[in-house]
């Protein structure tokens, strides 16, 4: 399917104030083509594939981030939603976590995943699955720990790839919410990352919707890169 950008820039323009509309369908573009490569981020060493979000470039600086606010995982049952690459699951896994599931609706990723576990030798530890949000998960399935690593701003642009980064009418965070409770253990929680694109009051409307849903903020990272603020929030059922 393609797309006219004068429209997409103008509906930009119109419903995300300062967000650069090259900036992110260029960046979607560099994902549908990039060359597998072996990069390292914290420490981790991770191969990047087609049509997967990376662990290193201008909008992963969050997910770079993220780990730093998982808190204690010694002996923790996580689940990594949307694990792309990997590299969440197995940063869970090697801050001790004692199993993590990680999934992804892009089979590309799936794959990708698969490998990088393999290559970090932690299949032992951490499971990959195909799956729609919690698809994929039993009734019984329940975790300490959700990473959500969901797309990152509201866009009326639909399709697999494109799913790493635009949610339209942030529809698949407000599903992700109200499912994500049956999947957490007593006393468990989630991380997940949002940045301000729409610009002030965007981090409000955020947490507003997260209340919404029964959960309390109980803590967030915040950095600046590209012009744009980006926060790790960690989030608990009230």
């Amino acid at each position: 399917m393609s797309y006219d950008l004068s429209i997409i820039m103008s509906t930009f323009k119109q419903k995300l104030g300062p967000i650069n509309p090259e900036l992110t369908q260029r960046f979607i573009q560099e994902i549908k083509t990039q060359k597998s490569e072996l990069v390292e981020v914290d420490g981790v060493t991770i191969r990047t594939c087609k049509d997967v979000f990376p662990p290193r470039s201008d909008f992963s600086r969050s997910s770079e981030h993220l780990h730093q606010i998982f808190g204690d995982l010694k002996g923790a049952e996580v689940l990594d939603m949307g694990t792309g690459t990997g590299i969440q699951a197995i940063q869970a896994a090697k801050a001790g976590a004692r199993h993590v599931t990680g999934l992804d609706i892009n089979p590309a990723a799936v794959i990708c995943a698969q490998e990088n576990v393999g290559t970090n030798q932690l299949s032992d530890r951490i499971v990959i699955r195909h799956s729609d949000l919690f698809s994929a998960l039993g009734d019984n399935e329940k975790f300490d720990l959700i990473i959500a690593n969901l797309p990152i701003t509201d866009f009326p642009i639909e399709g697999i790839v494109e799913s790493a980064v635009y949610d339209p009418g942030y529809r698949l965070h407000q599903k992700f919410l109200a499912d994500a409770k049956a999947h957490l253990k007593s006393g468990g929680g989630i991380v997940m990352t949002h940045i301000d694109f729409k610009g002030d009051g965007d981090f409000e409307e955020f947490e507003r919707m997260v209340t919404s849903y029964g959960y309390n903020i109980s803590d967030f990272i915040e950095i600046e890169d590209i012009g744009y603020h980006w926060r790790m929030y960690r989030i608990v059922a009230k």
